[in-house]
């Protein structure tokens, strides 16, 4: 049987040893745009190898060749440039293209992606070496910007203030934009993180529940659905976009929620894990709040959460004076990607990076925009992958609930279930009745 391909089989070999380091003065000149493409290249053809269930040959050279901790190297080397450089460059400048300097925060969602692919194996996580310290770190950070995303209502603009906004306003809604989708990928890979656990450094348990509190982080990311919305009816973040959904439908459990369930798992389920994270009054109380959610649908889709929500009320019922924890390691190991990044930033001069990227992607001719334009549509088409992405028939969903008939009238209570006259609404009011109730409380 033959698969579609991004990537000629005997290019690969070519495209995972050509990868290198760059640093954050490097970003946008000509190594490191092709670069860029390869990534993209190997992003793709990665994705369409593990959804179509053939031999992943993405994944076993790029840990042949060792470039997992490069791949860590390159989302800090873009973070560092979009937190230090980024606001600089459009800081009182007038854009006249937002997804030339958009491209690079493509970059790293690509390499966020593609390690979210890669890492789903366990020699995966171990070939990271030190760099899943690192990695860590960038994943709880991403969930930490995640959850403040959550809160923001300007990510949610209608169709009228789309077609008004400026270029860097529209800039700043692809950055929120990009950021959802990261985070959404990090809890991802914290995961795969957590399930290799017993195969990786010490300091990783540390830096998951004393650095970071990642239990709380995942806490709060299942209280706040990011994979849920409501605008006109419910929508989920499946399939990396959002799909519009309809009555019990909506309690149907996406990638991210499950990920995250399994991440709080695996977590709270770890002995060693545990005996390291002390349950003061405030994690109690953060943690526990997640068995209001293990309601009856979730623990039908999901059965291991009834060992979960086992382990949640236990941790509630603990009351006294807590146990002192002490930590295990004597030397404990520190990550070091973004501080050699940031000390060679400094070296190079802050000002003299900002100079130099502001002509290339600020002060750029019509032609030079134009050239760019080409050159990334090219690099852009994924028309392989939306062949093999999963979607419905049917996005719609606007048939009666009673009789499936094309429907155009709504509950007016949960306005996620559509029925084609009175007679069908009243008809099945007895069966939707609970179902309004919890829809309503969203």
């Amino acid at each position: 049987m033959s698969f579609p391909n991004v990537i000629l089989p005997e290019e690969i070999d070519f495209l995972v040893q050509s990868l290198r380091q760059f640093q954050v003065v490097d970003i946008g000149n000509q190594s490191w745009f092709e670069q860029y493409e390869n990534v993209l290249k190997l992003t793709q053809q990665a994705y369409i190898e593990a959804s179509t269930q053939q031999e992943e040959v993405i994944k076993e050279q790029i840990i042949v060749e060792g470039k997992l901790p490069l791949l860590v190297h390159e989302i800090f080397c873009v973070r560092i440039w979009r937190i230090k450089v980024l606001p600089e460059l459009v800081d009182g400048n007038n854009l006249k293209a937002s997804f030339v300097p958009y491209s690079v925060l493509y970059y790293e969602m690509n390499i966020v992606a593609l390690l979210e692919t890669v890492l789903f194996y366990s020699n995966s996580s171990e070939a990271l070496g030190d760099s899943i310290l690192d990695l860590v770190d960038y994943c709880a950070q991403a969930v930490g910007l995640l959850i403040g995303l959550s809160n923001d209502d300007s990510i949610q603009q209608d169709t009228q203030s789309l077609l008004t906004e400026t270029a860097q306003e529209e800039l700043d809604r692809l950055r929120k934009d990009m950021h959802f989708r990261i985070g959404l990928k990090c809890i991802t890979i914290l995961n795969y993180v957590i399930e290799n656990l017993s195969a990786l450094p010490l300091s990783v348990s540390s830096r998951l529940v004393k650095t970071h509190d990642v239990p709380c982080l995942i806490s709060n990311i299942l209280h706040l659905k990011p994979w849920l919305r409501k605008r006109k009816g419910f929508e989920k973040f499946t399939n990396d976009r959002w799909e519009s959904v309809h009555g019990s439908d909506v309690f149907k459990i996406v990638k991210s929620e499950a990920q995250a369930w399994f991440c709080l798992f695996g977590l709270l389920t770890n002995q060693v894990l545990m005996g390291e994270y002390e349950i003061n009054e405030f994690r109690q109380r953060e943690i526990c709040k997640c068995v209001g959610l293990l309601t009856e649908q979730t623990v039908d889709q999901i059965p291991v959460l009834v060992h979960l929500k086992q382990v949640l009320c236990s941790i509630q019922m603990k009351t006294g004076p807590k146990p002192t924890y002490r930590s295990n390691l004597l030397l404990e190991e520190v990550p070091e990607i973004e501080d050699n990044l940031m000390t060679a930033a400094k070296l190079y001069g802050w000002k003299k990076i900002v100079r130099k990227h502001r002509k290339i992607f600020v002060d750029l001719t019509q032609q030079e925009i134009a050239d760019i334009a080409k050159r990334l549509n090219t690099t852009y088409n994924t028309h392989l992958l939306e062949k093999i992405s999963d979607s419905k028939t049917d996005t719609d969903g606007q048939h009666c609930s009673t009789c499936k008939q094309p429907a155009e009238k709504k509950c007016s209570r949960c306005s996620s279930v559509y029925y084609c006259s009175r007679d069908c609404q009243v008809a099945d009011w007895p069966q939707h009745k609970e179902l309004c109730h919890q829809l309503k409380a969203l």
